[in-house]
């Protein structure tokens, strides 16, 4: 992480201001210890702080696949791929230069559930020099991936990498002007907590911008969702509830693709067969 951000993050249990003991290079933090003045303490390891507290975040999703060179990167990127239709990839491409077009301008850009950094590496093509991009998960095995891949591309100078939790975000109050996210909340489960996380960190004329996964009304993929606590991101009438229960109004929402899901062991939802679209959602703070 870059130690610029020193002034954005804050400890995610109790919000206050971190301090840094621990070696640095080239203005990023290398390795040590993050604490804040109550004691809590995280770690930094290899350039990507911790900020993930385990009691509040027990039980939160883990990945199963580890990024150990590129060539893991890139096969595992390859493999997704082979299950989606030119027509679904050639959307969601879009989908993704939207966003980062949109976000480009901004002076500090926090992407919520980063994954693999797709959206990292459009954005940290578009980004001016002075601007800061924020990538976080809670898991830190992808962000080890989309750091490979960031440097292969030469793109990791302005981009930085945090291990959080979406639903306890280790970042200052009304510190940021723009959050975006490309799948991410449809990945956080009870994700209202995090979108109301998100509302206090954005400033007042902050924005919020993320694409999400879709389903049909009264379809077996919808019942899964809702059972297993996904389903409030994944309908119009659940997102609208959603982000006006976190303090946020919708201003816009644009569908990109509408099909049926096709065979895809990576993924749990949707279910083969079931019908889904993908869409771009466009909110700001009420």
């Amino acid at each position: 992480m870059r130690t610029e951000l020193l002034d954005v993050i804050a400890c995610p249990r109790c919000r206050l201001r971190l301090g840094f003991s621990g070696d640095t290079s080239d203005g990023r933090f290398v390795k040590g210890l993050l604490r804040c003045r109550r004691g809590h303490a995280y770690q930094v390891r290899d350039e990507i702080p911790i900020l993930k507290d385990q009691k509040l975040s027990k039980g939160e999703f883990e990945w199963k696949v580890d990024f150990p060179d590129i060539k893991k990167y890139d096969e595992t990127r390859k493999q997704y791929a082979s299950f989606l239709s030119e027509e679904l990839i050639d959307a969601d491409r879009e989908m993704v230069d939207k966003i980062a077009r949109a976000a480009s301008g901004e002076e500090v850009v926090l992407d919520v559930a980063s994954g693999m950094g797709t959206l990292l590496l459009a954005l940290s093509g578009r980004v001016h020099a002075r601007s800061h991009i924020l990538g976080m998960d809670v898991d830190e095995k992808p962000l080890r991936g989309a750091r490979i891949k960031l440097e292969e591309q030469k793109r990791y100078g302005r981009t930085s990498l945090c291990v959080m939790d979406g639903k306890h975000l280790g970042i200052r109050s009304r510190r940021l002007p723009c959050v975006i996210s490309h799948f991410g909340f449809n990945n956080i489960p009870r994700a209202g907590s995090s979108f109301r996380e998100v509302a206090r960190v954005l400033g007042v004329h902050g924005k919020l911008l993320f694409s999400a996964i879709w389903l049909e009304e009264g379809s077996r993929s919808l019942a899964l969702a809702e059972k297993l606590g996904y389903g409030g991101t994944m309908t119009e009438t659940g997102i609208n509830k959603t982000l006006e229960e976190a303090g946020f109004q919708t201003d816009s929402i644009k569908v990109f693709y509408s099909g049926q899901w096709k065979h895809n062991p990576m993924d749990l939802l949707p279910i083969e067969g079931d019908r889904f679209a993908h869409v771009i959602v466009s909110a700001s703070k009420r």
